[in-house]
């Protein structure tokens, strides 16, 4: 890469701004995950129950 470059600057903004997206992405997934496997483990515990 070639940092003397007139649009250096563009292009490391481009790269910090796909960073920060995909980061963004990754929590929100991780998040998500986290909560529904919650609620899968709150709605099998509550079938567990009704069984008995």
């Amino acid at each position: 890469m070639d940092f003397s470059a007139n649009h250096i600057g563009f292009v490391i903004a481009a790269y910090a701004v796909s960073a920060i997206f995909l980061g963004g992405l990754i929590a929100s997934t991780l998040l998500r995950d986290r909560k529904l496997s919650a609620e899968a483990e709150r709605l099998d515990t509550e079938r567990r129950k009704a069984r008995t």
